[in-house]
């Protein structure tokens, strides 16, 4: 994917009160966004869904995360001209997966007390001519008819990549072993490695929240796989955690949606494929059939 960054306009820094002439880009882990000052401001792809992280994340209290509370702009908006703002927390990623694992399970829990949002369950459109390739992979990923969630994103009346067609090819062997999910629907965080930083022995940081809803421990089940397929742990961690309810297939699901993800973005890595392979193969190699 394209990480680089949306040129800055002046005039949002100072709607978000930030004033360096000097502009430094964060990468992916802050959304591709810029460090003005101790702020940090991105482009927004959805309104809704980052106003509603926003909100989330300035009110939140978990145990032991840090999230990155939102800086609102100066009439008090969390997001202006398709721009966002977050206050700064020193901190690097790192391959501490069972830590963060364990951070997802406990911002889960925190999650747990918030009602699900409409915008997590409405139906994916494009009335902007727009489509959250993200919001559909998720979708796709828990519907029993994927294939009508995916079909108008995909672009079928072209020639399938090379990525599409190996993310659909897996998708459709992980989908024969999908079984049934008990658990009550909750607030996960689909992105929850991607955005946890960490700093010595100081509680980790949480820079955003990618909204889904789905059972409590997807979000730990998201970690566990996005950590398997960047190969940052070590098979065993599936075993560490196979206390957890449905755990199998929530990985299973999880995976579909990288899968998914995998055959929509047009700038997908190719390389991926293997990786997203292994996984698909450790999954479905009798590790997980029992958890």
């Amino acid at each position: 994917m394209d990480n680089t960054p949306p040129e800055l306009p002046d005039y949002v820094c100072g709607i978000f009160r930030a004033s360096d002439r000097f502009p430094r880009p964060l990468g992916p882990v802050w959304d591709n966004g810029w460090l003005v000052d101790q702020t940090v401001i991105s482009r927004v792809l959805d309104p809704v869904a980052a106003s509603w992280s926003a909100k989330v994340r300035e009110q939140l209290r978990p145990d032991g995360i840090r999230p990155a509370r939102p800086v609102r702009s100066t009439d008090g908006r969390y997001v202006v001209s398709g721009w966002r703002a977050s206050t700064f927390i020193e901190g690097e990623p790192a391959a501490r997966v069972d830590e963060t694992v364990a951070a997802a399970l406990r911002l889960a829990d925190a999650l747990a007390a918030l009602p699900v949002p409409e915008h997590l369950t409405a139906p994916v459109g494009a009335p902007d001519g727009v489509t959250d390739l993200f919001a559909v992979a998720d979708r796709a990923a828990w519907s029993a008819d994927p294939a009508s969630v995916l079909t108008p994103a995909l672009g079928l009346d072209a020639t399938a990549s090379e990525t599409q067609r190996a993310g659909m090819t897996m998708a459709a062997l992980v989908t024969r072993s999908l079984e049934p999910v008990g658990g009550t629907r909750q607030v996960g965080h689909a992105d929850m490695y991607a955005t946890t930083l960490f700093s010595g022995d100081l509680p980790p940081v949480v820079t955003d929240i990618v909204g889904v809803a789905h059972p409590h421990g997807y979000t730990a089940a998201q970690v566990i796989v996005d950590a398997l397929v960047a190969g940052e742990v070590d098979d065993g961690i599936i075993a560490r955690y196979s206390h957890l309810p449905d755990i199998g297939q929530l990985m299973r699901r999880a995976l579909l949606y990288r899968l998914y993800l995998h055959a929509l973005l047009e700038d997908a890595d190719p390389n991926a494929s293997a990786k997203l392979a292994r996984v698909v193969e450790l999954l479905l190699s009798g590790v997980t059939d029992t958890l």
